[in-house]
């Protein structure tokens, strides 16, 4: 039984509140292409399962603590269930449809479980693979940990290769323990200067125009809408960043600040942007929730230049990265940063680069990631940024309480039309590309 960490301590409380609302919880599926050998895919799960203590953790509440109790490993349950009288590709839209079912059984951090996995035969050697878990034990760097060592496991039991795993020591478990040290013993008083600096003074929160009441609000109802564009796009923002000697993401984000200016009239905005915060080689191997959500701040001022604008964007994107190692929940603590609704920032955004080839193949199979629907959602607006060698893809997925389909439709139209202007004008103002939505 060791310590929590400070964001399991957060989700736990949250977790108390909406115990059965399918919130934080992460749900990942893969179409399996092959001949399966499913005892040997559910014998394998067990072994990442009995590797990864996170994974058949609970949290417990004790005498003023909040503790993560290890559970002794035990056979994993992997239920296959047939989908018949239907086409494949029916069979996996039904498949989705049923892990995204918001009647489906709740994962609980409490009292268990917090891992789920259902394998769905659509077709003849051809599944799709569905699993639950709860984010308070799983990141998404971590499901590609969890995906890469069940595969070389289920290739061994296959009588292939050894799966030779690198051994771990260290637990999700010691870096709650650092976490804990860290912050009593000072070693984060540099980050928390540097914190407390940056958000002096702090903007009220990003307050699009909403149909619906925002205190009080506890309908999660999510949807989201998809914005696609080819290679050459993707290529050009990669060469329009180079040329900006910014990152991507700082060009991409600074976009987004010129759209947020347009659409609220303020200059001053804060966002929020997960971050791995894994910070050395071996918190890289491990399983657990190490993602943090921290604050970028942006000035879009009206007379400041496309290209001075994402200067700045990289700066903060950068400082914040710098200076990431500090829990969210500590800088609730010790800087003005307070909660907003129900999170504490309203516009979340990310860009995630996503190599050429997404299959993975092994033992025969070939697993192919699928698109789950967004069902629920605790920041208001979450826009999500795809870059690979073949296309640039977009999701802005909304609160269906806050912000009708037309008003969330449009913003994306007028995000890819200013990400399309400032390409081949980047040193257009602020205040001209916000005209140019009007």
């Amino acid at each position: 039984m060791t310590l929590a960490s400070y964001a399991q301590r957060s989700m736990w409380a949250f977790a108390l509140r909406y115990r059965t609302a399918h919130l934080n919880e992460m749900a990942i599926a893969w179409r399996v292409r092959g001949p399966l050998r499913t005892d040997a895919l559910e014998a394998a799960l067990g072994q990442v399962v009995a590797r990864h203590p996170t994974l058949r953790s609970r949290l417990s509440y004790q005498q003023g603590q909040l503790y993560q109790m290890e559970m002794p490993p035990e056979p994993v349950s992997l239920p296959v269930i047939e989908i018949d009288g239907t086409s494949a590709e029916a069979g996996l839209e039904t498949a989705v449809e049923m892990l995204s079912d918001p009647q489906r059984q709740a994962l609980d951090i409490i009292s268990g479980p917090t891992l789920l996995a259902r394998l769905y035969r659509i077709g003849v050697d051809d599944h799709v693979l569905c699993l639950q878990v709860h984010h308070a034990m799983c990141d998404g760097w971590s499901i590609g940990i969890l995906l890469r060592e069940w595969m070389c496991l289920y290739r061994e039991r296959l009588d292939g290769p050894s799966a030779d795993l690198p051994p771990l020591n260290e637990q999700y478990a010691h870096v709650a323990q650092w976490e804990q040290r860290a912050f009593e013993s000072g070693e984060l008083e540099d980050e928390i200067h540097y914190w407390r600096a940056e958000l002096e003074s702090l903007p009220p929160p990003i307050a699009l125009p909403a149909v619906g009441a925002r205190k009080g609000n506890r309908d999660w109802r999510a949807r989201a809408m998809h914005a696609h564009e080819p290679a050459p796009f993707m290529h050009a923002l990669r060469e329009q960043a180079g040329r900006l000697r910014v990152s991507p993401f700082a060009l991409l984000l600074a976009a987004l600040a010129v759209l947020l200016r347009q659409r609220t009239g303020r200059e001053d905005l804060l966002v929020g942007v997960p971050t791995l915060n894994r910070w050395s080689a071996q918190a890289m191997q491990i399983v657990g929730y190490m993602t943090s959500m921290l604050p970028v701040r942006v000035r879009p001022a009206g007379p400041l230049g496309f290209d001075a604008l994402c200067a700045q964007a990289h700066s903060s994107i950068r400082k914040m990265l710098a200076y990431g190692r500090v829990p969210l929940e500590v800088l609730l603590r010790e800087t003005a940063l307070t909660p907003s609704g129900n999170t504490v920032f309203p516009i979340w955004a990310q860009f995630i680069e996503e190599g050429a080839v997404a299959d993975y193949e092994v033992a025969g199979l070939r697993l192919s990631p699928v698109a789950t629907k967004r069902r629920n959602l605790l920041a208001e607006l979450d826009v999500d940024m795809i870059g690979s060698a073949t296309d640039w893809r977009c999701e802005f997925a909304y609160r269906t309480s806050l912000f009708e389909n037309d008003f969330v439709q449009s913003m994306m139209l007028d995000y890819v039309d200013t990400l399309r202007h400032v390409l081949k004008h980047p040193r257009s103002t602020v205040q001209e590309l916000g005209a140019r939505l009007s």
